[in-house]
């Protein structure tokens, strides 16, 4: 039991990369989600935009005026929205960058400080062999 604890134990320089890391990739997950949500929302909305279109072009045959202008609204919209999903995934992986970006600092500090405390306890130990 001793061997096999002693093989998964985690440098002290490493625990908080972990930590971190997984920490990152919850924030993540959280932020991807909430861009697949709003992506979705508007691929239905997408949908209902095109439903209405269609209804209109078909509904007002005789006026070409108002097929025109349905067309025209379908298609503003349909810009605005693909507007709207790049810039939501240009945000989003700015931000997911931002994320590890960020946990690698925090866990370089923590790990760097982990290590200079334990260095100084075994240093501070009075049965200590120089090596």
């Amino acid at each position: 039991m001793e061997q096999a604890r002693g093989m998964m134990a985690v440098n002290p320089a490493i625990a908080p990369q972990m930590e971190h890391f997984w920490k990152a990739q919850d924030r993540i997950l959280s932020e991807t989600e909430a861009f697949s949500k709003a992506w979705f929302k508007r691929r239905h909305e997408a949908a209902q935009s095109a439903l209405d279109a269609v209804r209109k072009l078909n509904g007002d045959a005789a006026d070409p005026s108002a097929a025109i202008r349905a067309m025209a609204d379908w298609q503003q919209n349909s810009f605005k929205r693909v507007a709207e999903d790049m810039q939501q995934w240009v945000e989003l992986c700015a931000n997911c960058t931002g994320r590890m970006a960020e946990a690698e600092a925090e866990a370089g500090k923590e790990g760097a400080e982990e290590v200079a405390k334990r260095t100084k306890s075994a240093a501070n130990t009075k049965h200590s062999t120089p090596v």
